[in-house]
């Protein structure tokens, strides 16, 4: 507002940052839940955790300019 900027991709990006907990089981509960009954160990969640928060990211870095431009 202030830099003649629209704030609204920075808050997407924010949003969507604080959403994408992939890759440890305690960056939300539903996780953790789901890693203490599952008998899951934490190499599990980075080895599927990673991959998918590489797409999440691309994806993200990508839509958000075409939906929310600057």
């Amino acid at each position: 507002v202030g830099y003649g900027v629209d704030p609204m991709p920075f808050i997407m990006a924010v949003l969507f940052g604080a959403s994408a907990s992939f890759i440890s089981p305690y960056g939300y509960q539903t996780n953790l839940l789901v890693y203490s009954v599952g008998n899951y160990k934490l190499t599990d969640y980075v080895r599927i955790g990673v991959p998918i928060s590489i797409v999440y990211s691309v994806l993200v870095l990508t839509l958000i300019p075409v939906f929310f431009p600057f």
